[in-house]
């Protein structure tokens, strides 16, 4: 099997928040929002989609009882350009509501901070090093 990932549903406590969180972070056209009672999707030009869906409605699809906010069992991350983006992106983080859980910090593998968007999933941004 070939991985082939093109939706990524995360679960949130509060959908109107985390929609206010998302849409203020990924800066995105009404055009490319999709709604529904329960949802709402992000749709980009690459064909990927971000979905929010309620985090009690995923641990009943996972077959699980309980939803636990702020221990989830993935990191979502994100390939910056720089290690300015990452940096930029930290400070929009802070303007739509999230919490940043490691500032940006060099190492071998490049440069990386860690933040919590609105409803505790964790996400990591990394810029690589420059090739020599």
């Amino acid at each position: 099997m070939k991985p082939s990932i093109s939706i990524i549903t995360i679960g949130v406590d509060d959908l109107e928040r985390a929609f206010s969180f998302y849409r203020a972070l990924f800066e995105i056209d009404d055009e490319q929002i999709g709604a529904g009672d329960d949802h709402v999707a992000f749709f980009f030009e690459d064909g990927m989609s971000f979905v929010l869906f309620g985090r009690d409605q995923i641990a009943q699809t996972a077959g699980k009882d309980l939803a636990i906010a702020g221990t989830p069992g993935f990191v979502l991350s994100h390939q910056a350009a720089s290690a300015a983006e990452v940096d930029d992106i930290l400070r929009r983080v802070l303007i739509a509501g999230g919490a940043i859980i490691t500032d940006g910090t060099q190492s071998e593998w490049g440069y990386s901070a860690y933040f919590e968007d609105s409803e505790g999933n964790v996400w990591e941004l990394m810029a690589q090093p420059a090739s020599n």
